[in-house]
């Protein structure tokens, strides 16, 4: 916040970029509120959407009850009959689960248990035991790392077999690092993926590429950032030289949203915006067509953990 309030106040931003975590957001949004300027990030809470009461905050990430309603197609397509939820007691956590339980209810399903547990604690047992003796088929969570490590280990020593459902911030290499490759195997990790056949795509993979030595690939939150400086500028350019914060923030949508050419560049936007014409900009991390609340959905990619490896098995699109 502090950070947040001298690009305000003292740099004079009329653009606020990148922030990631939910809380972090949700904390920086009033300032950039009070001051009417642009709000971008790649934050999951549903609550940004309610809360962003101005149309001034941009989301290039899934919410997380898009991530919920995933998990409910993933469970689908594979057999899953029995789930059960477990969430880390914030806006974050309670939102995976909560878009998951809507989804699956939708389907005819039922949720056979759920518990929201608090953070910082160094066991999760009886939480899992309440779980556990439901038996379910698969756990569904709304977690993060710290918490994650602890409940699988213990999941383990109690020598259950269900299946996990684990959002990517979780369910990732340090996972694996921190509870070794037996523990984890078969866990199923979901992380939103980029729009990897476009053509903007490309050329963001080829200049991350070049700029880190890495591929795109292994920083799906880089395209959302590289998106969000392409769409702004598009704005900017399509507002016009002498315009406000607000006129720019009216073109965001008109300029990343059908209909209109389809562009995947800056400059070829540019050059469309100069002829008049309408632009529709298909960007690196997602089609990049924002809802009213400002919310874009990218597709999520189905990580299987094998002997100690994400391997990536399926990809799974949901309507907005």
């Amino acid at each position: 916040m502090l950070a947040a309030k001298k690009l305000i106040e003292v740099n004079k931003v009329q653009a606020v970029l990148g922030t990631w975590a939910s809380g972090v957001t949700l904390a920086v949004m009033p300032l950039t509120d009070a001051a009417g300027i642009i709000q971008m990030n790649v934050s999951g809470a549903p609550a940004i959407s309610t809360q962003d009461t101005k149309d001034l905050v941009w989301r290039f990430q899934a919410t997380n009850d898009r991530f919920g309603a995933a998990f409910a197609e993933i469970c689908a397509k594979r057999g899953f009959k029995r789930p059960a939820t477990m969430a880390f007691n914030n806006a974050s956590g309670l939102g995976n689960v909560e878009g998951f339980t809507k989804v699956w209810e939708k389907r005819g399903g039922k949720v056979a248990a759920h518990v929201t547990y608090e953070p910082s604690r160094p066991s999760y047992r009886s939480e899992l035991q309440k779980i556990l003796a439901a038996k379910p088929d698969v756990i569904v969570m709304g977690s993060y790392l710290p918490d994650t490590t602890i409940i699988l280990r213990e999941w383990f020593q109690s020598g259950a077999d269900n299946k996990w459902i684990i959002p990517g911030w979780a369910a990732n290499p340090d996972l694996v690092k921190a509870l070794g490759p037996e523990v984890c195997e078969g866990i199923i990790s979901v992380e939103t993926v980029s729009n990897e056949k476009s053509t903007s795509y490309a050329q963001f993979d080829a200049a991350f590429t070049k700029a880190t030595g890495k591929a795109a690939s292994t920083n799906i939150y880089a395209a959302m950032a590289y998106d969000m400086v392409i769409s702004l500028a598009l704005a900017m350019e399509a507002a016009g030289p002498k315009a406000t914060v607000e006129q720019v923030n009216a073109k965001l949508r008109e300029v990343s949203n059908a209909p209109g050419t389809a562009v995947y560049s800056f400059a070829e936007g540019k050059v469309q915006l100069g002829k008049k014409a309408k632009v529709n900009y298909e960007g690196a991390s997602s089609k990049l067509d924002f809802d009213k609340f400002g919310d874009a959905t990218p597709d999520f990619g189905v990580f299987i953990i094998e002997k100690g490896q994400l391997v990536r098995r399926d990809v799974v699109s949901i309507a907005a």
